[in-house]
């Protein structure tokens, strides 16, 4: 597949040292269709947040993304031979009914999962969150961004969604769920940023770096 080759981004392979915090698949993919060196390094944060502390899904996602950042901003910072910019991001699926639909616990949580989406209306949002350093400036700068999208669901029946299941393919999907992939039969609209459901925002964190490189951060 064919990579975008655009100049800020030669720069910033240049001046930083680049990490991916997470280990999704489809991140990486993501990021493969850029010509970007980087590295992947997961973060270890527990993702163990009260849900309950926060005023919307937008928020918590966001925070998930911050800590996750900065945990691998720690554990590098002494040792990289160059500056820094870690990409923390974290995604979940909210249903009509407000609730946080996080990667199922088990095969009959995926599948009353996907149960209580069919006919409805979902929305994925994603927090996406840069911990870079700059030149002159002694702590690491932070930018953080939400991105939310709708996802409308078509009527599931219980062969589809037991048939969809038994592939493994929801069991680390949050919300149960792969566009992208085998639940492309699910869904009638998408409403929003078509890659922010399959993971990551690409147009939005484009901006955020177009941002940091008007600033003068590389």
């Amino acid at each position: 597949m064919a990579s975008l080759s655009i100049p800020i981004l030669s720069k910033l392979s240049e001046s930083h040292r680049v990490i991916l915090a997470s280990g999704s698949p489809r991140r990486k993919e993501l990021f493969d269709r850029l010509d970007l060196t980087y590295e992947v390094i997961p973060s270890n944060f527990a993702e163990d947040l009260d849900k309950s502390q926060f005023a919307t899904a937008g928020d918590y996602v966001l925070e998930n993304s911050v800590l996750k950042a900065q945990d691998v901003y720690m554990r590098l910072k002494g040792d990289s031979p160059k500056p820094l910019l870690i990409i923390g991001s974290d995604t979940v699926v909210v249903s009509s009914e407000g609730k946080i639909l996080e990667k199922p616990a088990s095969a009959e949580d995926a599948i009353a999962t996907l149960k209580s989406l069919s006919s409805k209306t979902n929305t994925v949002f994603t927090g996406v969150c840069l911990v870079v350093d700059v030149p002159g400036e002694s702590e690491p700068r932070i930018e953080k961004a939400i991105e939310s999208t709708e996802v409308v669901f078509g009527t599931l029946d219980d062969a589809l969604v037991e048939a969809y299941v038994a592939t493994g393919e929801p069991m680390d999907k949050a919300g149960s769920y792969a566009y992208q992939s085998l639940a492309c039969f699910f869904v009638k609209e998408i409403r929003g940023d078509f890659y922010n459901v399959v993971g990551f925002p690409c147009a939005r964190f484009y901006q955020m770096l177009l941002g940091l490189h008007r600033q003068g951060a590389f």
